[in-house]
Order: structure tokens, then C-alpha cells, then sequence
């Protein structure tokens, strides 16, 4: 029969998830049935069991609709319901054909309608798996031997899914071994109660592997089975998982197994795992020494970071305190700038009112009678004559101006800018601004002019 890639596709998923237990016809049958639907003609395949009905052939020449079932011996299925058969008399000839498929399609169409939860939930969770609960290596065991005998003696499976058991495998350097079992498999009951039941086998699986088992049912199962690259069931594999990258199968097992074939592959992959454990004991050490070096790598980063950051820091705190230290000198200097300038102003404007007073100070008269000879700081001596009445204020305003006076121009005297007036003998203050040159007896006198300091204001 001439069929397209696509149907070709569709049958090989067919018969692997089946595990081949219809021949070719007959799945060719239950796919064209199910428009070549995959997913419809397992549900069919499931719920039908070896139910496929065979079309009599007339004098028209049509052919079988489909082969015996495997294991079937070529006779047609006795009805399931009698009472049923007899009530529902089959019409002969073609008509007959043609009402014995239809009736067949009905009876599969109502079988899958009841049923189609179940096989939904067993491709999801597995068979043996109950509502609600979860799909683990326990569940896996109690199906088993739910199936083929409760007094069998399993193996303990690995309660998760394939990558945790991958892990696991890894983490303690063990080999995983992979069991995948199919219903359909014709010799998976046998396997189960002469392989796995067997006691060293058990017992050399517990001790010395990580088992992981599942259904091809079962999605993740089925998924597995491709990715091994599984066609027979049931199938016996043993994985080496060298790295996170890489998982080796070591050894594989198919179909029909003994228990001599599986002592052997084991004791031979346990001597292989030897040659290996170094290797993996490597790869751990190596993995952890790369880790450290991270870490360290991570904390020496940390660290510069830690050190750049008090360094920025330290560099921020001393630019600032240079900005501060230049702010104060600049604030400094302005200051004095401006005293400067500020004390030039002074002596300016004093020079100006000293010459000014100097101008309009008159010349002394003949009632002029009191000589007042003064000594200034430099050494330079000076005289006028004052009027007997003429107040300590009058002396003061002479001294001030003196340098400015014409008959003392180009002498270079210097009036400090503060001055105050002194007698020479017994050396007093003069300070009593409204009394008379009389009054003071300073007529022939010498008076001292002393500078006044800031600091003795």
C-alpha cells in the first residue's frame, strides 16, 4: 500500500508507542479508521483492545478489512454480549459488511467515550496511578505488581522524575539504569517476574544503581524512550551521566531478556563505572575547585570593589578639603585685599583732610605768646606758638595737620594716623581736650606725639 511520509510518520509513532502489538495491516487499519489521527487511534488501539472486526468477503471481490491480531490464530473474536447478538442479527452480504463496521466503529466510539479519562490520566500519570495522586517510582512498582502479582519483589524505583533521578545518579556516582515497560510488550510480564523478581538481580540494583522506571504510557517514559533512542519493549538500559552535558548509554538491553543477560551487562557496566568513578571523581573536584576559584575570583572582586570605593572616597574627602583649604585662602586673601584697600582708602582720605586742614590752618599772630615745641615718633622736632587760650583740642588739630603746614612741606614728616600727645617730664597723657594751654602750663614745653597701635584702642 502506497501511503504518504506524513501516514508513514504516523504509523512508526503508532507502532512504537504500541510496542508493535498490532502487525502493520491492522494499524494501518485503526489509523485510516481514526482519519490518521495518532492520538485517536491509540485511545481506539486502548479501549478496543483485540476487538478489530474483519469484513466478509462477497462475490464482489472486496478484501479483509484487516489481519488476525497477534496471538489471535486467526479466528474472529466470540461476541462479548450474546444476548446483544442475538437481538442485533447481522445483515448478510455487502449490506452485512457494511453494518458489522459501522457496528464495530459504534461499539469503539461508546468503548472510548467511557473510557477516554482513564487513558488520558494512565498516558499522563502513568498505569497504576489513581486520581489525584502522583506519578513517582512507587506508584511505578505498585502497577507492576498490581499487573503480574502482588507477591513479586521489585526493585525500588526512583521516586521522581528522569532528570532529579539523573541528578541523583550523578551525586553519588552511581550508573542509572533505565527500565521501560509497555502492557503491550509481549514478553514485559515475563521480564518483570524473572528479571526484576530476581533476588540478586534486586538486591545488586538496590545497592549499586539509581533505577529509574516508567511506562511508555506515560509521557515522560515515552519522551525517555525517544531520546535513548528505544524501538522494543521492554527495554533495560544502563546510563553513565559522565557530566551536566553529557549522559552515555553504557549498555542496553531489548525485548527478550534473561536473567544471566542482565547479571552480566551489570557486572560489566559496574566494572566500566570503576574505570570511570575516577574520571567523574575528577570532574567533581574539578567542578568544585572551579567553584572556589569563582567564589575567591567573586570575593578578590568584592574586595577591589570594597578598596576602589574607600579610595574614591578618601580621593572625594581630600579634593574636598583642598577646595576648602583653597576657598579659605582665596576668602583670606580677599580679606586682606580689601583691608589694604580699605586701609589705603583711610590713609587717602586722612592725607586729604590732614592737607586740607593744613590749607586753612592760619599762621600764628603776635598775641600768639605760648611756644609749644613737639618731638614726633622719627626723631624730627617741631614748634608753634598757640594763644594762651587756645585748647589741648588746637594743639591736637596742629599736630594732625603739621606735615601739610607750608613752613613744614618737603620736611617728609610722618603723622602717624593715631597719635596721642605725652608731656616729656613727668610723661602724662595729654587728653583733657577742652582745657586751656594755660590751664596745662604747656607754654615752653616739650610734648612727645606717640603712635596709637590697634591694639592699645
Amino acid at each position: 500500500m502506497d501511503i504518504s511520509p506524513e501516514q508513514q510518520s504516523a504509523l512508526s509513532m503508532f507502532q512504537e508507542v504500541t510496542a508493535n502489538a498490532r502487525d502493520e495491516s491492522t494499524s494501518l487499519q485503526i489509523l485510516k479508521s481514526c482519519n490518521w489521527n495518532v492520538e485517536q487511534a491509540l485511545q481506539l488501539h486502548w479501549a478496543t483492545g483485540s476487538d478489530i472486526p474483519t469484513q466478509t468477503q462477497t462475490g464482489l471481490g472486496a478484501t479483509p478489512l484487516a489481519a488476525p491480531l497477534l496471538g489471535g490464530g486467526g479466528s474472529a473474536p466470540a461476541p462479548r454480549n450474546n444476548a446483544a447478538a442475538a437481538v442485533e442479527p447481522e445483515p448478510a452480504g455487502l449490506a452485512g459488511a457494511g453494518y458489522s463496521f459501522v457496528s464495530w466503529i459504534a461499539r469503539g466510539i461508546k468503548s472510548i467515550g467511557s473510557s477516554v479519562l482513564g487513558v488520558l490520566f494512565t498516558f499522563i500519570f502513568g498505569p497504576g496511578a489513581s486520581l489525584g495522586g502522583n506519578a513517582s517510582g512507587s506508584a511505578f512498582r505498585r502497577a507492576l505488581t498490581s499487573s503480574y502479582g502482588n507477591d513479586m519483589n521489585l526493585p525500588e524505583f526512583f521516586e521522581g522524575g528522569f532528570s532529579a533521578a539523573v541528578s541523583n545518579a550523578r551525586q553519588q556516582l552511581k550508573l542509572l539504569v533505565v527500565f521501560l515497560h509497555s502492557n503491550d510488550a509481549r514478553y514485559g510480564q515475563s521480564f518483570c517476574t524473572d528479571v526484576l523478581g530476581n533476588d540478586f538481580i534486586r538486591e545488586m540494583l538496590n545497592e549499586n544503581f539509581i533505577v529509574y522506571g516508567g511506562d511508555v504510557a506515560r509521557m515522560e517514559a515515552h519522551q525517555v524512550a525517544q531520546m535513548i533512542r528505544v524501538r522494543q519493549f521492554p527495554s533495560f538500559c544502563v546510563l553513565l551521566p559522565a557530566s551536566v552535558e553529557e549522559i552515555r548509554v553504557i549498555g542496553a538491553l531489548h525485548g527478550q531478556i534473561s536473567a544471566d543477560q542482565v547479571t552480566g551487562m551489570l557486572t560489566a557496566c559496574l566494572e566500566e563505572m570503576e574505570s570511570h568513578r575516577s574520571e567523574l571523581l575528577a570532574q567533581q573536584v574539578q567542578h568544585q575547585e572551579d567553584r572556589s576559584l569563582r567564589e575567591q575570583q567573586d570575593r578578590e572582586y568584592q574586595e577591589a570593589l570594597e578598596m576602589d570605593r574607600i579610595r574614591a572616597e578618601q580621593k572625594a574627602e581630600e579634593e574636598r578639603q583642598e577646595r576648602e583649604a583653597r576657598q579659605e585662602a582665596e576668602e583670606q586673601m580677599r580679606k586682606e585685599q580689601e583691608a589694604v584697600a580699605r586701609a589705603e582708602a583711610e590713609r587717602k582720605a586722612l592725607q586729604d583732610r590732614r592737607a586740607t586742614a593744613g590749607q586753612s590752618m592760619m599762621a600764628p599772630g603776635p598775641e600768639c605768646t605760648s611756644r609749644i615745641a613737639l618731638r614726633l615718633p622719627a626723631g624730627q622736632r617741631l614748634d608753634r606758638k598757640f594763644l594762651p587760650s587756645a585748647t589741648l583740642a588746637d594743639v591736637y588739630a596742629w599736630a594732625d595737620c603739621a606735615a601739610y603746614l607750608p613752613e613744614n612741606l618737603g620736611k617728609d614728616l610722618d603723622i602717624p594716623q593715631q597719635f596721642v600727645l605725652k608731656t616729656s617730664f613727668p610723661t602724662a597723657e595729654l587728653k583733657e581736650m577742652d582745657r586751656t594751654v594755660e590751664e596745662l602750663k604747656l607754654a615752653g614745653s616739650n610734648i612727645l606725639l606717640a603712635a596709637i597701635e590697634d591694639d592699645d584702642l
